[in-house]
């Protein structure tokens, strides 16, 4: 894995919104940062959970960060977002391991897994070669495909420490047992650990906490929560400061309050706040980039009126004014908002919750996407 230094000069924005830079440019999660790796050396898999975009990615690759300099230790990071089925987790896994090891172990896994072709493609941006897969396995193949990649992996002298993320895709794959499958090769890479990430809390926590599924009580559970509101808060000030831009602590806090603690949505706004300032930001200039930013995505939020129904809409408007609620279905909230029944405000709950357009969130449900919460106050 390669990291880029986040040096304190103004040409790097300090607030990543999109992948891990550097220790310097992240902030805090120490005692998670120590719970995964004591976890890892002393022979514990760990499953991370929480909310989408609260930093879990971030976390595990500030971990895999403090972890590369060690001897005879690799570290491999699997996204599985994209796959929809057992092969596809193949090639993802396939792919990494070859980025990891080199070219030349691209000859071996092609001989290793039978239906496996690698080949190398140029990146159309950066121009560097990159090696893609094509995989196009029997019906009887994939399972056999796994098993000599954990084989594979187990006789190496090195350990391996793997990251699977959104590890909650594999209960959608078509194929069945899956989680037996994927169980039965993990516990026996005695020599490997691994982390478990994903957004999808109450599937992850079903896989390793319910009784009788094959995951049950197999690794530890970190439910990743906010960062410390005033550790973040001074940690921004400190990067305006030591990049030479003058800003009033007041203006951090006001944003990182409004904006809730969470993570992704508190980056990306002083991301563009950064981006747009010179020497000094005053909270006029703060609050034009705020505006700015709930203006470029209006579109998009528009565009929500034609793919929901109007009481999908209507209540997913109301949760917003409300800045979230317990009692969607309360005489209260109905008679304020001009809702008739309760049936229906809790089919379209339940529709807004299948659709991930609100979570809920210590019996409270909130609307996931911030900035859409944020316009929908207004509109």
């Amino acid at each position: 894995m390669h990291y880029a230094k986040c040096e304190i000069m103004q040409v790097i924005n300090p607030f990543p919104v999109i992948d891990y830079i550097s220790p310097e440019c992240f902030c805090d999660r120490v005692f998670e940062t120590n719970k995964i790796i004591s976890a890892f050396e002393n022979g514990r898999n760990v499953t991370l959970v929480s909310f989408r975009r609260m930093g879990k990615t971030g976390l595990i690759k500030h971990v895999f960060y403090n972890l590369k300099d060690r001897k005879n230790l690799k570290l491999i990071y699997v996204d599985l977002l994209k796959t929809e089925n057992l092969s596809d987790l193949v090639k993802a896994f396939a792919e990494v391991l070859v980025k990891n090891e080199g070219q030349n172990f691209m000859k071996k896994l092609s001989a290793l897994i039978s239906g496996i072709r690698g080949k190398i493609a140029f990146n159309e941006i950066t121009g560097a070669p990159e090696v893609t897969f094509d995989y196009s396995p029997g019906v009887r193949e994939t399972e056999n495909s796994i098993s000599k990649l954990f084989d594979f992996l187990a006789e190496q002298k090195e350990t391996y420490y793997i990251a699977f993320d959104e590890f909650q895709q594999i209960v959608n794959y078509p194929e069945k047992n899956v989680e037996a499958v994927l169980r039965s090769y993990i516990q026996n890479q005695h020599k490997d650990h691994f982390i478990f990430s994903g957004s999808s809390q109450h599937i992850l926590i079903s896989m390793f906490n319910d009784y009788g599924r094959p995951f049950y009580q197999s690794s530890d559970i970190l439910h990743l929560e906010r960062l410390d509101k005033n550790t973040y808060i001074d940690f921004i000030h400190d990067q305006f400061l030591k990049r030479k831009k003058e800003i009033d602590k007041s203006v951090v806090t006001e944003y990182v309050e409004l904006l809730d603690v969470y993570t992704f949505y508190v980056q990306y706004f002083f991301n563009r706040l950064f981006e747009r300032s010179r020497k000094k930001i005053t909270r006029k200039f703060a609050d034009k980039v705020y505006s700015e930013i709930l203006a470029e995505k209006e579109y998009i939020y528009i565009g929500y009126r034609s793919i929901l129904t109007k009481v999908q809409y209507s209540l997913l408007k109301a949760i917003a004014k409300e800045g979230g609620t317990d009692q969607p279905t309360s005489g209260e909230f109905m008679k304020k908002y001009n809702f008739l029944q309760p049936g229906t405000v809790s089919r379209a709950l339940n529709s807004l919750l299948t659709k991930e357009m609100i979570f809920k969130e210590n019996e409270t449900y909130r609307v996931y996407d911030l900035f859409l919460s944020k316009w929908l106050e207004n509109a």
